[in-house]
């Protein structure tokens, strides 16, 4: 050690003598990032020597005193040039329970206060004074008071004052904290404090630089600023905070790094609104009730990386009072709390891009009789998405979570893709009324809802999930409409699929049944009022009980687009009237009827100018078209209507006969085949206007499954009444079809040539 000694007498020496514009110092550093804990110029130390028998070996002694550390309180020392202050900079240096204030200005010009290592500095001058920062003080604290922006710079500065603010900034023009490159700087108040925050600033800041900043908040908040908060660059750690970790009036994150660690109440949050453009943001907190990022007005989001992590009950990773709107930026969200929500607004929620990853694990909670879920993005008025990328899990511990939710209207455009899972269970529980049941759903509108485009994926596992779920009952009557496409015939690509069980026991089907309100079932679109659908690409497969593709509670409208469904239970199912005036529709069911209209009078099932090909593969009394009695069927346009399966079966003259029926007036020539006939797969059937090879292919169909049929319907394009039509099968497709669709063929030409059966049409 003594050696040692002798090389930094001879260093001292090099270095004591003063430059015309500053000197060089001593800094000795502490382990532990306690920072520098003996900074001190070189002209001013008296001796440096080692006592060996002392239990703080290393002495320094200077013009304030004798300074003694252990040696495993030392981490390093190094030699900085320090200027002299010269201009408008003003240099703060803290020594322990002591600070040394240098400055170029009169007292009457910049009032400066030093009581032990605590600063205060009011600037009276019109200058923009830079404020240096640098050293370790326990007590220690600074404050400027200044007419114009101050800039404070942080160099390395380690502060902690017990009893108040370490850091206490004003000035009406606003303030610039600017962190030295490379430094690490440490502000800490204490449980003791009589202030609300560690860090104040009590106007504007502009942060900025490339160093650190780590703020504890002991007492109630790490930092707060009584205006807007503008983050430029620099590194901001909040490791841990009794209130929020980071309070603002106004918000404006342009870059930097923020990392809230733990905190009592919200970890970043502006009192009216708050844009983030850029930057990393990192927030985790176990705390109940909290936000990860919460703006009490509007909040934007144009860019940036933002990753939170929130366990509380009750949590919300991002959340505003009024708007929130999504322009773009990465976001990793996981919100594990029970009922918590990934995104959170108490109004209209809009995205037009971003990448969006949600985790919502949280379970569901009954109070008072009404259950609250853990959801990924929750809006209280509507939702917007017209672009972005969203992908969000609800694992099986999500029990009747929302993928997303509002209780207003949802609309979903533009270029975006969707990937929603659901995997909780639904159950019953005990409401006001009685006995009522939950369950998750991936898409959800209490309003109305309209998937004009995208790519949108949706896959329910759970007992009873949803794909999507449409409006509510009020009383005996059902609101919320859904849309699906435009008038053009374009739309999303939208892919669902459901494997839950049926969760109680009864009639009807949950809280929308008809019966006993303790049974619920998987669907894929489940609609309260019209449903229509103008375009784009369906795909559904449901494969448990009670699991159907589509169902609305008023009425169901297919006018354009290509949809397959493939379902154990009803594949299409409306209590009002199903039409299909335009597009391709494919519906096969295993369980239960293809398309099942419970309407009860004329119309129920309307083939217009669309193409509908329906079948099941239950058997007798299964139908591929069900409205209770065949009289019901009306034929409107040029379309093709093909359906096959048991026979009637649901009531009125037709029950259980087998019997056909007469569509009253149809605009084109149809028949009911009621003898039984088994179509299978591999075979491709042909409805043309000759036997053998050859004639008009007017529409060719073939089977997933072999279907056993006591009752089919068959119309398509051109057939006319009293002349003669034949079904013939063959082994291939139809070559140069104009449309190919899950077992469809419309033109091109079909080699079949073995007759099935023929008829007269009707």
């Amino acid at each position: 050690m003594k050696k040692y000694l002798l090389i930094i007498s001879l260093i001292l020496i090099g270095l004591s003598v003063k430059a015309q514009d500053g000197e060089f110092h001593v800094r000795i550093h502490g382990q532990e990032n306690k920072g520098v804990i003996l900074d001190t110029p070189v002209s001013s130390i008296d001796s440096m020597y080692m006592n060996p028998d002392a239990v703080n070996p290393f002495k320094v002694r200077t013009p304030n005193g004798l300074y003694s550390f252990g040696f495993t309180e030392i981490d390093s020392l190094t030699f900085p040039f320090v200027p002299v202050s010269t201009g408008n900079t003003i240099y703060v240096n803290y020594n322990g329970t002591t600070a040394e204030v240098t400055s170029p200005y009169p007292a009457t010009q910049v009032i400066v206060t030093v009581s032990e290592a605590k600063v205060s500095i009011t600037s009276l001058v019109s200058d923009n004074i830079t404020y240096i920062l640098s050293g370790t003080a326990n007590p220690g604290r600074f404050e400027v008071v200044s007419e114009v922006s101050p800039i404070v710079k942080l160099n390395g500065v380690n502060l902690t004052n017990p009893t108040g603010k370490a850091i206490d900034l004003s000035c009406d023009a606003g303030i610039i904290m600017e962190l030295a490159d490379g430094t690490q700087n440490y502000i800490s108040d204490g449980e003791n404090s009589d202030k609300k925050a560690a860090f104040m600033s009590n106007d504007d800041l502009l942060m900025q630089g490339n160093g650190t900043l780590t703020v504890t908040g002991l007492k109630e908040h790490a930092m707060k600023v009584k205006g807007q908060f503008n983050m430029n660059s620099g590194n901001i750690v909040i490791t841990g905070s009794v209130k929020d970790g980071i309070h603002t009036e106004g918000l404006l994150v342009q870059g930097g790094n923020i990392d809230v660690q733990s905190c009592g109440d919200d970890g970043l949050t502006s009192e009216l609104d708050g844009y983030i453009n850029g930057g990393f943001i990192t927030i985790t907190s176990p705390t109940d009730s909290i936000n990860g990022i919460s703006a009490d007005s509007t909040l934007v989001i144009n860019g940036g990386n933002i990753n939170i992590t929130m366990s509380g009950v009750s949590a919300n990773c991002i959340k505003a009072d009024k708007e929130l709107t999504i322009n773009g930026g990465t976001f990793v969200l996981n919100n594990s709390g029970n009922v918590s929500k990934g995104i959170k607004s108490n109004s209209t929620i809009t995205i037009t891009d971003g990448d969006i990853n949600i985790t919502s694990s949280g379970v569901t909670v009954i109070t008072n009789y009404d259950p609250t879920y853990c959801t990924g993005i929750k809006g209280d008025t509507d939702i917007i998405i017209s672009g972005g990328n969203i992908d969000i899990n609800l694992p099986s511990s999500n029990n009747g979570g929302k993928g997303i939710s509002c209780e207003g209207n949802m609309t979903i455009s533009g270029d975006n893709t969707i990937h929603i899972e659901t995997h909780g269970d639904g159950s019953t529980y005990t409401a006001s009324s009685g006995t009522d049941t939950y369950s998750s759903s991936c898409l959800r509108a209490e309003g109305n809802m309209q998937i004009l485009e995208g790519n949108i994926t949706l896959n329910s596992t759970g007992k009873a999930g949803k794909g999507i779920k449409v409006g509510k009952k009020n009383g005996n009557t059902y609101t919320g409409t859904y849309t699906q496409g435009n008038a053009d015939g374009s739309g999303p690509t939208l892919t669902i699929t459901t494997s839950g069980a049926q969760i109680g026991s009864g009639g009807g089907g949950g809280p929308w049944g008809g019966g006993s309100s303790t049974k619920a079932s998987a669907k894929a679109i489940k609609v309260g009022g019209v449903a229509t659908i103008y375009g784009g690409t369906t795909t559904v497969n449901t494969s448990t009980s009670g699991a159907e593709g589509l169902e609305s509670k008023t009425q169901i409208n297919i006018e354009g687009g290509q949809h397959y469904f493939k379902c154990y239970d009803d594949c299409i199912n409306s209590s009002g009237k199903i039409f299909f005036n335009g597009g391709v529709t494919v519906c096969f069911s295993n369980g239960n009827d293809a398309v099942d209209s419970n309407a009860g009078q004329a119309g129920a099932i309307t083939i217009g100018n669309g193409v509908a090909f329906a079948y099941t593969t239950k058997g007798s009394p299964e139908e591929g078209f069900d409205c209770d009695n065949n009289n019901y069927i009306r034929i409107t346009g040029t379309g093709i209507g093909i359906s096959a399966g048991g026979s009637q079966g649901g009531g009125g003259p037709w029950g259980g006969g087998g019997s056909g029926g007469t569509v009253t007036n149809p605009a084109q020539g149809y028949k009911f085949y009621t003898s039984s006939y088994t179509f299978q797969t591999g075979k491709y059937y042909t409805l043309s206007n000759t036997s053998g090879t050859g004639g008009t292919n007017m529409v060719t169909f073939s089977f997933e499954s072999n279907c056993s049929s006591s009752l089919a319907l068959i119309t398509a394009t051109g057939m006319v009444s009293g002349s003669t039509y034949y079904v013939k099968y063959g082994t291939e497709a139809p070559t140069n079809p104009t449309t190919a669709f899950h077992g469809i063929y419309l033109g091109g030409t079909s080699s079949a040539s073995t007759q099935a059966f023929s008829f007269t049409a009707q």
